[in-house]
């Protein structure tokens, strides 16, 4: 039951969250009651049941004061649900699990009157339909992802009206669909809303769930551009160092490309299919879901370049001759035109214009074109009709041009060579070089010596040579590519403390790398380097076949730490009955800058925000990884979610009022842990009701007027968990222990009597503040002071002493001499306590008894058996006499004798 307390403040808190099973959740009243409300019984008394349950919400009215008694019972009388409590539990809000008839059942106590108010409702739960949602679902690949909202074999699925709605850009529902499935391509949240129409138009059963559809891995493509023009490129990897598998597919064809396996990719146009709009994908495996890879995509647009068409290019005569003409159309408008040799520069060209251009030198001329941003040149060659001719002036040379294709160096490919030897010495020279793509891309002086030697990488190239005012014929020559091997890097990355850098290869690679301190390590395709510091790292690739024809390359790349962070759960308590929520509390970065995963128990994402609202109790786990970083693996934060406590045991004890002290203690046994206060209150025999404030926080009270005693319970979020009271009431045992003064004890032989003190709940008999006996009947065995404490069976505690004295260990004190006629030198005798009868027997030295005398009255400590000397009114005669003495105690079975002499003096 308690576990399900948490379901149903999820529910109505987030609408993301599956309806659990059963559940009593009390609310406190928002209105005032009148002065002397009467109760009502209100409530749902027709419902159905959708996603497991449904919530059932019961008032009953009433005064403040008044204490609610809810049981619901299932027709079989199997009772479900037994609370009571305060102004909090006057509405109440219970889940019905199961379809079946119910009654709930209303008791209202006001004071002490546990019956004010009684009343019975009926209720029916039918059958709905049940949510088949889940929490959360991994897109893999470019797979849709199929949200279900019911079961397909709910009965009467028809019925339903289910609409499904996502999030618009400012955050707001927005409906994407309707029906009981809903294909999704998109990432996030997905919300879905479904109910039965009643008969009057009206809605029932309404529901709201919501799922989270996304990949496994957190990243983004990076693209260093959504716009390319033909002849230019565009480079495309990830935000974070990941390896896997890229493909393109241009809008409206049917398949995609398989680029293969990169950190990063970079695609010419050249290698497109014309323009348009192209979608580039990324894919890469989570080893926890190894079956569902994690797939992204990015757009990017392939310009049309500017179109120009050149016409009617006439040749001037020779070399220096200025009679050379062109002519140029723009095929499309174009935003510019420009001919940085002639100094045009032309703007908002509409299709189908024509410029000419006249009295031209010979020249190489380079016509830029711009549209939408993008730039195209042309190169018009306007050569001489006849090559210059000899003698000089102007000299004619036959220059001799000789190619070099690239090379490998150590750590890459070689720039190729152009070496122009003009055989002889030069006057004034100077040279252009064009790129059959780029237009001018170098031009300079030819040295006097005639030899002019360019590197240039691998193309398409023109070079334009002008001597002495003479334009040469240009030479065209291509420089042949050097292949290198190839490899893929993730360019400049962050990593966490450690992160194993794998680079992506086909081939059959050695690698060497140089780290920051300037050591070097050297791995084989496939192995990974251990990176473990920030810095500048460089990475060169070779060849492992020394007949391989494949250049080395070399990438240096920048490792930098994300910053250090820490994270933990940590569970938000905040009032009486809202949801079990975590959030994620992270030190170091912002949640923005993190991948966050709540994790369940079976493996399963469960949650992806900063905010967790657990749907079931259980074990939950934590996992947090910087984006854009090498996969950090910080070990995931393990909790558990335990259902909260909303109600716990209320026993009360309570002894009556005793004459001493004349008070009794209330006391209340509880969850000491979960009550935070506590609140008293006394109802009186008259049942007037006072508040007792003085008794706040306590749980044992000391109290002195009859009367009933309830105390109500609070947690720290001030919500009623607990109450219950108990009648005080005034003590009618007072009989004192039935004690002496004093008590004999025999050392000799105790068969003494033993000391009953009365009839009483408990006994305590204390010697010199000892414990000796708990026992009704307690035999005395030693000499001194005994204490009796004894409690009554209403629990009054009434208290005696008494002492001991020994009976068998008496003693008789009496002179061995007496002098005739002095009364204070008589002879007497004095008696210890215990001897009840004493006898006197003297004789002379012939053995003849001369006095015998008597008593039962033997006071403690003074003179008893007195004599004076005289047998018969005379004088006995001095000298030595025997004395025997008598000393009995019937009740202990006490007789022993004594025998002495006496001397008798004058």
């Amino acid at each position: 039951m308690i576990g399900m307390i948490l379901v149903w403040i999820i529910l109505i808190s987030s609408p993301f969250i599956n309806l659990g099973r059963e559940i009593i959740t009390p609310s406190k009243p928002e209105v005032a009651y009148s002065t002397h409300a009467t109760p009502l019984l209100t409530g749902d008394s027709n419902l159905c049941i959708v996603i497991g349950g449904v919530i059932g919400t019961y008032s009953a009215g009433g005064d403040p004061g008044d204490v609610y008694e809810w049981i619901i019972t299932k027709s079989t009388g199997e009772e479900l649900l037994n609370r009571s409590g305060g102004d909090q539990f006057e509405t109440i809000q219970f889940l019905f699990a199961e379809i079946g008839e119910y009654t709930v059942s209303l008791k209202v106590r006001r004071g002490t009157n546990p019956n004010f108010y009684q009343e019975d409702l009926e209720v029916k739960i039918q059958k709905g339909a049940e949510l088949a949602l889940k929490q959360d679902y991994l897109v893999c690949g470019d797979q849709p992802v199929l949200l279900k909202a019911l079961d397909p074999n709910t009965p009467s699925l028809s019925d339903y009206t289910i609409i499904w709605k996502s999030l618009d850009e400012n955050g707001d529902e927005v409906e994407i669909g309707r029906g009981n499935e809903f294909l999704t391509y998109d990432i996030g949240y997905h919300f879905v809303e479904f109910y039965l129409t009643n008969s009057d138009g009206t809605q029932a059963c309404t529901i709201r769930g919501s799922t989270f559809v996304g990949p496994s891995i957190d990243y983004k493509i990076t693209q260093s551009s959504t716009q390319i023009c033909e002849g230019s490129s565009i480079s495309i990897g990830t935000d974070t160092p990941l390896t896997g598998e890229w493909s393109i597919r241009k809008i409206g064809a049917a398949a995609k490309t398989n680029l293969g396996d990169a950190f990063e990719i970079s695609l010419e146009s050249s290698e497109l299919d014309g323009p348009g709009t192209y979608e580039v994908f990324f894919s890469a495996v989570d080893e926890n879901y190894p079956d569902c890879p994690s797939e992204r995509k990015i757009a990017f647009e392939l310009l049309e370049s500017p179109q120009i068409s050149i016409q009617n290019i006439v040749f001037p005569d020779d070399c220096v001759t200025e009679n050379g003409s062109f002519q140029i159309t723009s095929t499309t408008d174009l935003d510019s035109l420009e001919i940085p040799e002639l100094g045009v520069s032309l703007s908002s060209v509409s299709a189908g214009q024509a410029f000419s251009y006249t009295n031209l030198k010979p020249k190489i001329y380079s016509v830029i074109a711009t549209q939408n941003g993008c730039k195209i040149t042309k190169l018009v060659q306007v050569s001489a009709k006849n090559p210059p001719a000899t003698p000089s002036p102007p000299n004619q040379f036959t220059p001799t041009v000789t190619i070099e294709p690239e090379a490998c160096s150590p750590t890459g490919v070689m720039q190729g060579k152009v070496e122009v030897d003009f055989g002889q010495s030069i006057g004034t020279g100077e040279y252009r070089l064009f790129s059959d793509s780029k237009g001018v891309i170098d031009a300079g002086p030819i040295p006097i010596n005639g030899l002019l030697t360019l590197n240039v990488s691998s193309g398409n190239y023109i070079l334009e040579q002008i001597i002495d005012g003479c334009t040469y014929p240009n030479e065209t020559f291509s420089i042949a590519k050097q292949p290198q091997v190839e490899f893929s890097t993730p360019g400049d990355f962050n990593i966490c403390d450690n992160f194993e850098y794998i680079p992506e290869t086909s081939q059959n690679l050695l690698f060497t790398l140089t780290y920051p301190d300037g050591t070097t390590q050297s791995l084989s395709s496939g192995k990974g380097f251990s990176l473990t510091s920030e810095g500048l790292y460089s990475l060169k690739a070779a060849p492992i076949s020394s007949s391989s024809t494949l250049c080395s390359r070399v990438e240096d790349f920048r490792v930098t730490f994300s910053s250090k962070f820490t994270f933990e759960p940590v569970k938000l308590e905040k009032g009486c009955f809202d949801p079990i929520q975590y959030v994620a509390e992270i030190q170091g970065l912002l949640p923005d800058e993190t991948s966050i995963r709540w994790i369940n128990s079976d493996n399963e994402i469960v949650g992806r925000g900063v905010e967790f609202y657990p749907a079931t109790s259980g074990l939950f786990s934590l996992i947090i990884q910087p984006l854009a970083s090498g996969f950090c693996e910080p070990a995931p934060v393990e909790f558990e979610v335990i259902p909260p406590i909303t109600s716990v045991a209320m026993t009360l004890e309570a002894t009556k009022i005793c004459p001493e002290p004349g008070t009794a203690l209330v006391t209340l046994k509880t969850d000491e842990d979960e009550v935070l206060e506590t609140e008293w209150i006394f109802y009186d025999l008259n049942d007037q009701r006072q508040e007792l404030p003085e008794f706040n926080n306590l749980f044992e009270i000391e109290v002195d007027a009859p009367g009933t005693y309830e105390v109500v319970a609070y947690n720290k979020f001030q919500c009623e968990i607990g109450r219950n009271l108990i009648l005080v009431e005034e003590s009618t045992l007072l009989t004192l222990p039935n004690l002496d003064e004093s008590y004999p004890v025999c050392t000799k032989d105790n068969n003494l009597p033993p000391i009953d003190a009365g009839e009483y709940e408990t006994y305590a008999w204390y010697f010199e503040e000892q414990l000796v006996s708990s026992e009704r009947l307690y035999k005395p065995t030693q000499l001194g002071n005994y204490r009796l404490m004894v409690t009554t069976i209403d629990g009054c505690e009434f208290e005696d002493n008494f002492r001991t004295y020994d009976v068998c260990n008496y003693q008789i004190v009496y002179p061995n001499a007496m002098i005739l006629g002095n009364p204070d030198k008589d002879f007497r005798v004095l008696m210890s306590e215990g001897v009840t009868e004493a006898e006197l027997f003297i004789l002379n030295r012939q053995g003849e008894l001369i006095h015998h005398s008597s008593t039962t009255d033997i006071p403690m400590e003074e003179p008893i058996l007195n004599w004076d000397g005289k047998v018969n009114g005379v004088y006995v005669p001095t000298g030595n006499y025997v004395v025997t003495i008598m000393v009995r105690n019937a009740l202990y079975g006490l007789e022993e004798k004594e025998i002495g002499s006496l001397l008798v003096l004058d």
